[in-house]
């Protein structure tokens, strides 16, 4: 009874996530249209292990239960987690799981003139075989559910610990740089922080293979900026050298172009705790679902790719420590300093004592 279920669910959730896709081609001007994209793009930022369609799946639920979905992993994940005591998680009774769809591998058979498997000696359907003698496989996919780290006892019980980055990351001079150093050596692309000259806040150069950073700019608004021009040099620049976009005309479609390395900036400053406020120019994005739908697999895709890369998170979880780090010093300096005044207060009643006497004795 389930596995003829199983199919019809995932289908539901596949016709889902087009219909999502034909309702947003159909309103680029609308401005909720811009909201849900930028929320979207939070999560492949948020989520990026998790495949676009999964991506939009936990995100359009999490926005219709009003709900800020943190992690997510399946009923089996979390009960196999244990605190340092060895007590297990448990998911908390009654919670709502959020549907996903859950690849699944399959071997492929040989069939017959009338469509039916082949059969060897032994009664056994034969495999399928590539050029190489590989058995080929083929890929389906069946609904499955995940719960968030809140709808669990994870926390409860000190099995989980938080990795907030919006609210804790210390967007700084130092975070700025630490970046500016992995992208160079992570993408082998040349990193400067030099004036541009005009208004730009940066630039990329595929002749050069540069990327540009203006230094004059706040530290927010160098990091998205890199992150930006990053973009340019990983999904443009990849078509640049197949010969799929002529770099001339990466300016003259300057609309779709920027906001492909706007969207991609936006997955990623986001995670470091940044949101960008310039236009993604999403009017641009195409003007039919399949179009818009492609889209959206380039930006995600070279994003996925990017923080995979740079080891964003692990980047992000060192700056958050020290952040940690630094706040859990506060008592201790507050306490030192309000020592320190104590201190200052009595040495200035005991220097105040002394004056009044000496005035006593000199009246005498």
């Amino acid at each position: 009874m389930n596995k003829s279920k199983q199919p019809n669910k995932a289908d539901e959730l596949s016709n889902k996530i087009n219909e999502k896709f034909e309702l947003l081609a159909k309103n680029l001007d609308s401005k909720q249209t811009e909201k849900e994209i930028k929320n979207y793009l939070q999560f492949a930022g948020k989520f990026h292990n998790y495949s676009l369609r999964n991506q939009m799946l936990i995100a359009d639920e999490a926005m219709s239960r009003g709900t800020n979905v943190e992690h997510v992993a399946s009923f089996k994940t979390w009960n196999e987690l244990k605190n340092s005591d060895g007590k297990k998680v448990s998911v908390k009774k009654g919670e709502k799981g959020y549907s996903i769809l859950v690849p699944v591998s399959y071997t492929k058979y040989e069939l017959d003139e009338n469509r039916k498997y082949k059969l060897d000696t032994e009664g056994k359907k034969i495999p399928k075989r590539d050029e190489r003698g590989n058995i080929e496989k083929g890929l389906k996919f069946k609904a499955g559910t995940v719960f968030d780290v809140n709808q669990t006892t994870a926390k409860e019980i000190g099995a989980y610990k938080t990795l907030d980055y919006r609210a804790k990351v210390a967007v700084d001079e130092s975070l700025f740089q630490k970046l500016s150093d992995e992208i160079s050596q992570k993408f082998n692309v040349n990193v400067s922080h030099e004036p541009t000259g005009n208004s730009s806040k940066g630039y990329y150069s595929y002749d050069e293979n540069k990327i540009v950073v203006d230094p004059s700019y706040s530290t927010s608004e160098k990091i998205s900026t890199l992150f930006h021009e990053l973009g340019h040099h990983q999904i443009h620049g990849k078509q640049f050298k197949d010969g799929t976009l002529n770099y001339d005309n990466l300016h003259k479609d300057r609309g779709a172009r920027e906001g492909e390395a706007e969207a991609f900036s936006y997955i990623l400053s986001s995670m470091s705790g940044i949101e960008n406020k310039s236009e993604l120019y999403i009017k641009t994005w195409g003007n039919d679902a399949k179009n818009l739908k492609e889209r959206f697999s380039l930006i995600t895709s070279a994003a996925k790719e990017a923080i995979q890369k740079l080891d964003l998170q692990k980047i992000l979880s060192k700056e958050q420590q020290k952040v940690t780090a630094k706040e859990a010093t506060k008592p201790k300096e507050k306490l030192k300093q309000e020592l320190q005044k104590i201190k200052q207060d009595k040495t200035a009643q005991k220097a105040a004592q002394r004056t009044k006497q000496n005035t006593v004795e000199m009246e005498r």
